[in-house]
C-alpha cells in the first residue's frame, strides 16, 4: 500500500483537487496543523479513504477515516442545486467542512468562505450571490444579529445548519428572518457520519432518518446515543431525548456540574435560559466552589432594547420555577455573547 498523503487545505476550495485525487484512488488525510497519525482501518474496504479531523468525545484531536464512496452518497445532486454557490465558514480538515465543499464539486458549484467579520460576510454573501450557507446555528443567529438595513432583502435559497443542537427559541428567529428559505438541520460527526437530517427548525429529528443510516442505535442508561459499528458498541458523546417517534440531541455528556453530588446539565439549564422571553442567548457554566464542589453559573445576552434587569428578574423566576435546587444559577454574568466552541466536535472559523 502506498504511503498516505497528508494535505493542509487553507480554504474550503482547496479540497476540490483532494477529492480529484480521491476519485483517482488515492487516500488522503487532512490536517489544519495538528500532528496526528491514524492508520487506515484493517480490514479496509474497498476504494479510497478520506481522513478528517474531529477533537472527539475526549477533547483530543483525532482523524477519522470515511471511506470516499459513503462520503459521495451524502450529496444533495439535483438538477435544482447544480451551479450554486455555497458559502460556510467551517473548516476545511473538518467533517462539516468536507460536506460542504463535497456537496459544490459534486455539483458544479462554488464555495465562499465566511469568518467573524460581519460586514464583509454580508458584502460576501451579496457580491457572491450565495444561493445557500451552511453553518451553525449560533453563527447564523450572529450573522444577522450584525446585518444592516441594506441586507434586510437578502434570501438565501436554502440553508444548511449544524455542529451544535438547535434550540426551538433560535429557530423561530431563523424561520421569522428568512421566510422563503428551506432549511436543512444536520446531526453528524467524524466518526459516524450523518446521524440525523430533518427540515424542522426546533430542534427534533425524525427517527426513521436514524434507523435508514444505522440500524444499530440505541441509547445507554444515561441518555447517550450508541452507534454499532462492526459489530462494536461505540458512544457518540452526546445526550439524546426521545418522544413520539422524534429525538433531539440535548447536549453533550461531558457538559454536567457536580453540585453537592448532585448531577446538573448545564445544557438543560442553557436551554431552559433561552426559552425565557427577552433572552437571545445563553450559556451555562460550572464554576468550582468550597462548600457544593461546583456550582451553576449563567452567562446570558438580552434582546436589543430590553431592560437587563427586568430580563434578569425573569429569568431567575422562570429557572427557579422550572429547575430543581441544585441547577439555580448561583452566578449571573449578562454580556454579549460569541461563537463558543459548540461542543468538542464543533468547527473552527477561518476566513476565505
Amino acid at each position: 500500500m502506498p504511503p498516505i498523503q497528508t494535505i493542509q487545505p487553507a480554504a474550503l476550495g482547496d479540497l476540490f483537487p483532494v477529492f480529484d485525487r480521491l476519485e483517482a484512488g488515492e487516500s488522503i488525510a487532512l490536517t489544519n496543523g495538528d500532528d496526528i497519525r491514524e492508520p487506515l482501518p484493517s480490514p479496509a474496504e474497498p476504494g479510497p479513504w478520506l481522513g478528517v479531523q474531529s477533537s472527539g468525545s475526549t477533547g483530543k484531536p483525532k482523524l477519522f477515516w470515511r471511506p470516499w464512496t459513503r462520503l459521495k452518497q451524502e450529496v444533495r445532486d439535483h438538477s435544482t442545486v447544480r451551479g450554486w454557490t455555497w458559502a460556510s465558514p467551517f473548516c476545511p480538515s473538518s467533517f462539516a467542512g468536507v460536506q460542504v465543499a463535497l456537496q459544490t464539486y459534486a455539483t458544479g458549484g462554488k464555495v465562499v468562505g465566511l469568518d467573524v467579520d460581519w460586514p464583509a460576510n454580508w458584502r460576501r454573501l451579496f457580491m457572491e450571490k450565495v444561493d445557500a450557507v451552511s453553518c451553525t446555528p449560533t453563527f447564523l443567529d450572529l450573522l444577522i444579529q450584525n446585518e444592516q438595513e441594506t441586507s434586510r432583502g437578502y434570501h438565501p435559497v436554502h440553508i444548511t445548519l449544524g455542529g451544535e443542537p438547535l434550540r426551538a427559541s433560535l429557530g423561530s428567529r431563523l424561520r421569522c428572518r428568512f421566510v422563503p428559505t428551506s432549511f436543512t438541520v444536520v446531526y453528524a460527526a467524524a466518526e459516524f457520519g450523518v446521524l440525523l437530517k430533518t427540515h424542522r427548525l426546533d430542534g427534533w429529528y425524525e427517527l426513521p432518518a436514524l434507523h435508514k443510516r444505522h440500524p444499530g442505535w440505541r441509547l445507554s442508561e444515561q441518555g447517550e446515543l450508541e452507534i454499532c459499528q462492526d459489530g462494536h458498541w461505540r458512544g457518540t458523546g452526546d445526550r439524546v431525548e426521545l418522544q413520539s417517534g422524534l429525538a433531539r440531541v440535548t447536549g453533550r455528556c461531558d457538559e454536567v456540574a457536580n453540585v453537592g453530588g448532585t448531577k446538573v446539565s448545564l445544557t438543560q439549564v442553557a436551554e431552559f435560559a433561552e426559552a425565557v422571553p427577552g433572552i437571545r442567548r445563553a450559556v451555562a457554566f460550572a464554576e468550582d466552589n468550597a462548600i457544593a464542589g461546583q456550582i451553576v453559573g449563567l452567562r446570558f445576552q438580552v434582546e436589543e432594547g430590553k431592560s437587563v434587569v427586568e430580563v434578569q428578574n425573569r429569568l431567575e423566576e422562570n429557572l427557579r420555577r422550572q429547575l430543581r435546587k441544585e441547577a439555580w444559577p448561583r452566578k449571573w454574568i449578562a454580556e454579549p455573547i460569541d461563537l463558543g466552541p459548540n461542543a468538542k466536535r464543533a468547527s473552527h472559523l477561518m476566513g476565505t
